[in-house]
């Protein structure tokens, strides 16, 4: 069992639990600006990183780039993503594109036919419905499985419009076909939404994000395979996946962390499943409160929640800090047994988590409480590794 030299009390000891104790358990960081919370978060992947846990960062600031031995991706520059793996609702989202249900419907079917289109009909193309019986239909749709989620997203406005068809309105109207003639008013009502798609589809950020023109002279890897190399095959280097590229669009940032929290927990559940080494991995997020959704209804289905409640049994522990409890949903704080809270000023946070008297806005810089189910708060002081000193 390994020692957690990074916290020391000022008598020289250091917390009665194991590294690999605190490791198991969903971990939360929380304090203020300048309270510490970077540099004991740094610390602990640096210890982590000396035992047989595996560490993800995924970095929405660029602010653990200098992580010593890291490997290092950015997404958008060295690291892309597969459009494949997105649903309609998280594609709008990461176009930024406002949209009602109707019009995700639209998207998704229209992902559906591309993906026919390239995947069962071996053509990159548009996959026309006009005259298409729904019998034919349905064959091509029951033929796609997970082998099958790639499509040209590029072409994606373009098959909006093959989607919006209706019979003819006459004698000669065949039910037995998807439909025979463009719904020519319903095209004209959601064509600001077609072009918007059209537009953003061509812009540089989604071209680099989704790594869909040509560029030379320069290594590009799809995000989906270096996480599964990562969560397959443990590497002794913490990856960073940092994100700051979209500094500016959190939307977009926060349905991409919910995706590959989706992602890495499918993939992780499948290697449970065909019983190959399950190492413990350890996943951070920094600042993970800007990154939950919105509409607390959306709760469930977030990667940040799902990961909380199903990863353990996946070999899965989940890092995160955040300013203050109060930016954390009941749902979500509950789910971690391990607490480390830095200054804190205001009861209210402390009362969140039934330790209102707490001290914490006593602590200075560095210095923090260890909260642990069977264990009485205790006061420590972060100590840094050597190399962290140096940058």
């Amino acid at each position: 069992m390994t020692v957690i030299n990074c916290l020391q009390n000022s008598q020289g000891n250091h917390p009665s639990m194991s590294l690999e104790q605190l490791g198991a358990s969903h971990l939360l960081v929380v304090g203020q600006t300048g309270s510490g919370k970077t540099t004991t978060t740094l610390s602990l992947l640096d210890q982590l990183g000396r035992t047989t846990t595996a560490v993800i960062v995924l970095d929405p600031t660029g602010e653990y780039r200098a992580l010593p031995g890291s490997q290092h991706y950015v997404v958008g520059q060295n690291c892309f993503l597969d459009a494949g793996s997105w649903d309609g609702e998280e594609l709008l989202t990461a176009l930024q594109i406002s949209h009602d249900e109707r019009q995700r419907e639209l998207v998704d079917r229209a992902i559906q036919s591309l993906r026919i289109e390239l995947n069962i009909h071996h053509h990159r193309g548009l996959y026309r419905k006009i005259g298409r019986t729904t019998t034919e239909f349905s064959a091509d749709a029951s033929r796609l499985g997970s082998w099958s989620k790639s499509y040209p997203v590029s072409l994606l406005a373009d098959q909006l419009v093959e989607e919006m068809i209706i019979p003819f309105e006459n004698q000669h109207a065949d039910y037995h076909f998807l439909g025979q003639q463009y719904d020519r008013q319903l095209i004209s009502r959601q064509w600001e939404f077609i072009s918007t798609i059209r537009h953003r589809l061509v812009s540089r950020d989604f071209r680099e994000l989704f790594d869909v023109s040509s560029h030379s002279g320069r290594v590009c890897y799809e995000l989906h395979f270096v996480l599964q190399m990562y969560l397959t095959k443990r590497s002794n280097k913490p990856l960073i996946v940092d994100l700051s590229h979209l500094t500016e669009a959190g939307s977009v940032q926060r349905a991409l962390i919910s995706q590959l929290l989706n992602e890495m927990l499918v993939i992780r559940q499948r290697s449970a499943r065909a019983k190959e080494d399950m190492f413990p991995v350890e996943l951070v997020i920094d600042e993970a409160h800007r990154y939950l959704p919105v509409d607390q209804r959306q709760l469930a289905d977030n990667g940040v929640f799902r990961l909380l409640r199903e990863g353990r049994k996946a070999g899965l522990s989940l890092l995160i800090t955040t300013q203050s409890t109060l930016d954390l949903p009941d749902r979500l704080r509950s789910q971690f047994a391990t607490v480390l809270i830095h200054h804190l000023a205001s009861v209210d946070e402390l009362s969140y988590l039934h330790y209102q008297q707490l001290p914490t806005i006593e602590l200075s810089t560095g210095e923090v409480f260890l909260l642990h189910h069977g264990l009485s708060p205790q006061k420590w002081q972060v100590i840094a590794p050597p190399q962290w000193l140096k940058h």
